[in-house]
């Protein structure tokens, strides 16, 4: 009768709340172990790029008088291009094995972060295109030109791949659909504008990256290329934990620094915020910003090396672990693991301007007094009370 049919509806409707609490728990679930993959990926590219340099530190020359250490990627990759296409001469009359050589002086191991740095160079540019560089301005400005180009070309393969694996998890992948079942997708007048603003700011903001090597080449930061250079792998991790640190609060009070000074968030980071509802960001909203405000907020990864000592390898690392991280906390996407500063939270921050300031971490919001807690799913609306 009408009882039993009533009955049946609220076992069905019971079913259907349960089938969707059940996947929504599996979206969280997901993207919770998005969020640790990220860090564990993190943590182990850190301890893989030191151990990479340590895994040639008791490399020795065939002649006995040189041994030494021999932070990666050592000699041999200057040695296999020392062909007789390759040399070169300069004007002044210097001749070296190939223009990779020149660019070292002939001398890899006196600069380790030069010498990784041309070597990954190597990779993008061959010796004739850098050769005829070293001609036309010399060798310091074709170095760090080589720098330039490389690091320009490596932010929009992070930039465009990155974005288009978050792209398809978020708007194509068949679980967005009931992502978006209660709240609006972002326009593809949106996205685009994210990337067009995103591709004029790697001109400029890929200086920084520059900049940053060529205060490490010259030896005016504490970085270090060896385990045995800090003591040994407990140090190691002990002055790592104490940069990524200071870095993180570095980076929370410049960026509180760009909301509450009034000059500074008008002219450079407003921009950024032009993306203030949860369905205006992406995760191509990344670096879609005033290259200058980029810069800023990414500066104390070079400041800090001032004074406080890391793995030049593990700094790489962190550089290319903040593009990726950038990617993700501009998803918009309704997950969060604490103490863990993930999307839900920067939305809130893009949302509602004065709070969660923080790049990986909620410890410098709670204890500075500007965190805030997500209400609601995002990009939902909530009912205020009595509605």
């Amino acid at each position: 009768g009408a009882g039993g049919l009533s009955f049946i509806q609220y076992r069905y409707s019971i079913a259907g709340v349960q089938l969707s609490i059940t996947r929504h728990s599996k979206m969280i679930s997901n993207h919770r172990s998005l969020e640790l993959g990220i860090l564990v990926s993190l943590a182990v590219l850190a301890v893989c790029c030191a151990g990479l340099f340590q895994r040639n530190e008791t490399a020795q020359f065939a002649e006995e008088s040189q041994s030494s250490s021999i932070p990666f990627p050592g000699v041999g990759w200057i040695d296999r291009m020392a062909t007789a296409a390759n040399k070169i001469t300069l004007e002044s009359g210097e001749t070296y094995s190939s223009a990779y050589a020149a660019l070292l002086y002939g001398a890899p191991l006196e600069n380790p972060c030069r010498n990784f740095n041309a070597w990954v160079n190597s990779f993008f540019f061959g010796n004739g295109l850098t050769a005829s560089m070293i001609h036309k301005v010399g060798i310091e400005w074709a170095h760090y030109l080589l720098c330039y180009m490389r690091n320009f070309l490596g932010a929009m393969f992070v930039y465009y791949g990155t974005g288009a694996v978050f792209h398809y998890f978020c708007y194509v992948h068949p679980m967005s659909k009931e992502i978006f079942k209660e709240r609006t997708r972002p326009s593809s007048e949106v996205i685009w504008n994210q990337i067009s603003l995103s591709q004029k700011s790697m001109f400029v903001y890929v200086f920084l990256p520059v900049g940053d090597e060529f205060l490490v080449e010259s030896g005016w930061t504490k970085t270090y290329f060896t385990i045995d250079e800090i003591g040994g792998w407990p140090q190691y991790f002990a002055s790592m934990l104490f940069y990524f640190a200071c870095v993180e609060i570095g980076i929370y009070w410049m960026h509180r620094t760009l909301h509450t000074n009034k000059w500074m968030y008008k002219y450079i980071h407003m921009k950024h915020h032009q993306y203030k509802k949860a369905e205006t960001l992406t995760p191509w909203a990344s670096i879609a910003f005033n290259p200058v405000d980029g810069m800023l907020q990414a500066c104390p990864y070079v400041l800090c090396q001032f004074f406080a000592p890391c793995h030049y390898l593990t700094h790489f690392g962190l550089l290319f672990f903040t593009a990726i991280w950038a990617t993700y906390i501009h998803d918009s996407m309704d997950w969060n693991v604490d103490p863990i500063m993930g999307s839900k939270y920067h939305t809130v921050h893009h949302t509602h301007y004065i709070y969660n300031y923080g790049q990986v971490f909620t410890f410098c919001d709670r204890f500075w007094g500007t965190f805030r807690e997500p209400e609601g799913p995002t990009g939902v609306p909530t009912k205020r009370k009595g509605q």
